[in-house]
């Protein structure tokens, strides 16, 4: 994708990209505000985008493009409206690819197995003191992550998982997601052990480290759509700081946090630095 162009207003470039995309042009729209976007496209569709931004500049009340974002709307409606349940569903599962579908399902599944036989789940996939850092049973490595304590714990970390990591699937691929995932538990729940206990799990680990993937990429490469508000940062790390400072009626795992955003800032770091250096081999 490259960068077509800067618009003084969101809701200006969101009825020209709709309508771009009606012409089967390939394009997407960085919001930053309500007074400041970007439009960004394939390459190959330069020339027709730029072609159909200033015919937008002479009217931008055409009806053509008041249309085209009538029928977005149009279409989403009724698309709610008729599916009901069904379609809830269906658009829900959409926002990510089978990995994080893999992610929530089997999460779901250790949470019933916990309810049914919690000694044997933790005895399965926590991590053990007496293996020290041994590779012996290298999932337990991982599978901390899958074990929740509350239904709350669950849910919260569930709807972030599917909220960041669905779209990153799509947007940068299987394996990245697969990877980022991988390491950011491994760096999580190591640093966990090592600084306290073995006594601890779930994926905010994960989802510390989906929000600093996110703040890096959102800062270094905005046209990869992976945008995150400064004042949900702002609020995870407000977050992460009273945890540290145990003002909560709750325990939680707070190396595990650290390490798991400290670990996504690194893997987005290094998948920018990656992606330049790619490109200038090209």
């Amino acid at each position: 994708m490259i960068k077509i162009g800067d618009f003084a207003s969101s809701a200006a470039a969101l009825s020209l990209a709709d309508y771009c995309k009606n012409q089967q042009l390939d394009v997407s729209v960085v919001v930053h505000s309500v007074d400041q976007a970007e439009l960004w496209c394939a390459p190959e569709h330069a020339e027709q985008v730029v072609a159909e931004i200033e015919r937008f500049l002479l009217n931008p009340y055409a009806d053509r493009y008041q249309a085209a974002a009538w029928d977005r709307s149009e279409l989403a409606d009724s698309g709610t409206a008729s599916a009901g349940i069904s379609g809830y569903w269906q658009q829900l599962w959409s926002k990510g690819g089978w990995f994080t579908h893999l992610i929530w399902i089997s999460t779901l599944l250790v949470y019933g197995w916990q309810q049914l036989d919690p000694w044997s789940a933790l005895a399965a996939l926590q991590l053990k003191p007496q293996l020290g850092l041994s590779l012996e049973q290298g999932w337990r490595w991982f599978t901390p992550g899958w074990l929740h304590f509350s239904a709350s714990h669950l849910v919260f970390n569930l709807i972030w998982v599917w909220y960041l990591l669905g779209p990153l699937e799509l947007k940068l691929g299987r394996i990245s997601a697969i990877s980022l995932t991988l390491l950011v538990l491994l760096a999580s729940n190591l640093a966990q052990f090592v600084i306290v206990d073995a006594n601890f799990g779930g994926m905010s680990g994960l989802v510390y480290g989906l929000f600093g993937f996110y703040w890096i990429c959102g800062w270094l490469k905005p046209h990869w759509g992976l945008q995150i508000s400064s004042g949900l940062v702002g609020f995870m790390l407000v977050w992460l700081l009273i945890g540290f400072f145990d003002l909560l009626w709750i325990s939680m795992a707070n190396w595990a946090h650290l390490a798991g955003l400290v670990a996504g800032c690194f893997c987005a770091l290094l998948l920018t630095v990656a992606d330049k250096w790619l490109t200038a081999q090209r």
